[in-house]
């Protein structure tokens, strides 16, 4: 291996010439605004601040990965180097410099120019112009004693902009043409003789040998994630691109992108199809990569599957998801589960069985992988081959909560299990909007929000505890047009005027309400503590119809409304 200099200067022409690629397998870019903004003052500052040496594989005559180029930048014909260890750097150098960024613009204050501070600032489009507007007027900035970090890029394209600029903002006082061009200069010549120290490994080395120094390296400030190892791992072993194994994904099951990383799903579910925990000591194991790229169609098939499937029992997105394994599970469970005729409705009852056994049970409040792992070996045996209860479903090993109990579930947006388990199974039932009567559905839920059914400051004029006023149970999750209607008005009092203003009997006012599992006549009677025990024996109700793989609708909470008091 061997240690040499380049100024940025000579890199970005390197850059510019498609010498340097990125390796396909490379993560793509990871560095906020934060990261990019403390390497340029790293650069800038006087002395000026080391910032890691970076890592090049030399590329003979027969390239050893498939690469791409940094982004932003020209493609070559034939590199010169692979980037292993630095693009992070690298990338925020020539996007920033060139301007590359369309979220961020980046100033340099002139007022110490010893310790010049970058300074950051986040743009936004409104119809078709780029806000804040002054970033691109130049007296403006120059006003602001800033200087954009663009004209500080090595070359004469971007020198004869900052001449350009100078005069500009300078407004015909030559004193300060003569200020601004003399800070201008230094600091173009601080960033263009700037010296990034690299090791190069030399071009006989083997891929394998390549890709485990990769694995083993650790960009400035961001840590290899474990999809970073098995990408590696992928392209080592298989030849395949991961990246664009997750992209196909993405494309096949476009809602993917709702219930988290599809990158971390698409993992989880592969080591659960290889009868393995979904954890970082799965995922860090040598085959691991080979695994899941065999098991490939299987976790698309699985995940297109279970996303359609949550979709249906109303699950639609994270922030009603109960609990993360579910998704891990459902992937795992319906990759090989049956299809058509009563073979598939067999499956989804117990499917339906597992998914809300697990969303109100304590089952993945601990060792989540482990059980994970085991619960989806269990249930296809027993879908399957008719094997033994799975511990997910046995009411003694895995216990569902008492009516009683959900009254501790807190506020689903709080990332709360119980909570979310309660939104769910009562959304499950219809979740009809109060006021445009629209049912909750993938479409409609991107238009609704978190309701206090007994309104806070209410409660909180009573004293009541925190955990009372935001309990899943005082949650309805309807369209913003109806939460901003109903304010803060007594229950009793904005279901009279709901039904009074669009001319709706009772009857309908009470279906609408019902189809969130809301007691109509308790939730009228103003009586907070005799509502929750009774919209907690409704929930109870439809949580145990759920959990024995009943298709629950509206007509199930009607029949059930029963007018529960605490003696029962």
């Amino acid at each position: 291996m061997e240690a040499r200099n380049r100024k940025i200067e000579e890199w970005f022409q390197w850059i510019s010439d498609g010498a340097v690629v990125l390796p396909r397998f490379q993560r793509y870019e990871a560095w906020g605004w934060w990261q990019v903004e403390g390497l340029l003052e790293s650069v800038l500052r006087r002395p000026s601040l080391p910032v890691g040496a970076l890592l090049m594989l030399e590329v003979g005559d027969e390239p050893p990965f498939l690469a791409r180029s940094i982004v932003g930048a020209p493609e070559g014909d034939k590199p010169s180097y692979h980037l292993l260890d630095g693009q992070q750097r690298m990338t925020a150098l020539w996007r920033s410099l060139s301007g590359d960024y369309d979220s961020f613009s980046f100033f340099v204050d002139l007022g110490n120019l010893d310790q010049p501070d970058v300074v950051t600032h986040r743009r936004y489009e409104k119809s078709g112009t780029q806000y804040p507007v002054w970033c691109d007027i130049v007296t403006e900035v120059a006003s602001r004693n800033l200087v954009p970090v663009t004209l500080l890029r090595p070359g004469q394209i971007a020198a004869d902009l900052a001449k350009a600029w100078i005069k500009d903002a300078a407004q015909g006082d030559v004193e300060r043409v003569m200020a601004l061009n003399e800070a201008i200069t230094e600091l173009r010549s601080r960033v263009s003789n700037y010296s990034l120290p690299f090791l190069s490994l030399p071009a006989s080395t083997s891929r394998e040998t390549a890709l485990d120094v990769f694995i083993r390296m650790n960009t400035q400030g961001t840590a290899l994630t474990a999809f970073d190892i098995v990408v590696a791992q992928v392209e080592a072993d298989t030849g395949t691109s991961l990246h664009e194994r997750v992209e196909g994904l993405k494309a096949l099951v476009p809602t993917l992108t709702r219930y988290g990383d599809p990158h971390e799903i698409a993992m989880a579910v592969g080591a659960v199809l290889n009868g393995r925990p979904p954890n970082r000591a799965t995922y860090l194991r040598p085959k691991f990569g080979t695994e899941l790229i065999n098991a490939w169609d299987r976790v698309e098939i699985g995940l297109k599957r279970a996303v359609a499937f949550l979709a249906d029992e109303t699950i639609v997105n994270q922030s009603i998801l109960p609990s993360d394994p579910l998704v891990t599970l459902m992937g795992a469970y319906w990759a090989d589960a049956p299809e058509g005729k009563d073979a598939e409705g067999t499956a989804r009852r117990l499917a339906r069985r597992a998914l809300w056994r697990g969303a109100f049970s304590e089952r993945y409040q601990k060792t989540s992988a482990t059980r994970t792992a085991q619960d989806y070996r269990e249930l296809i045996t027993y879908r399957d081959k008719g094997g033994p209860l799975p511990v997910l479903l046995n009411d003694e090993e895995n216990p569902l909560p008492e009516a009683a109990a959900l009254r501790t579930g807190g506020w689903p947006k709080n990332k709360d299990r119980l909570g979310r388990a309660i939104l769910a199974a009562s959304l499950r039932t219809g979740g009809y909007d109060f006021a445009d009567e629209q049912r909750f559905s993938s479409a409609s839920q991107e238009g609704r929000e978190y309701h206090h059914l007994y309104p806070k400051a209410r409660l909180e004029e009573e004293e009541r505890p925190r955990r009372q006023i935001f309990c899943a149970l005082n949650c309805a999750l309807i369209s913003w047009r109806t939460n901003r209607a109903i304010g803060a008005k007594p229950p009793s009092k904005y279901i009279a005027e709901r039904a009074d203003e669009v001319g709706l009997p009772r009857e309908e006012v009470d279906r609408r309400l019902r189809s969130h599992c809301i007691p109509a006549e308790a939730l009228r009677s103003d009586d907070f503590d005799n509502f929750l025990i009774s919209r907690a024996a409704l929930v109870h109700q439809v949580m145990v119809k759920l959990c024995a793989g009943h298709n629950v609708g509206l007509q199930d909470v009607i029949e059930e409304d029963v007018g529960v008091t605490e003696g029962e």
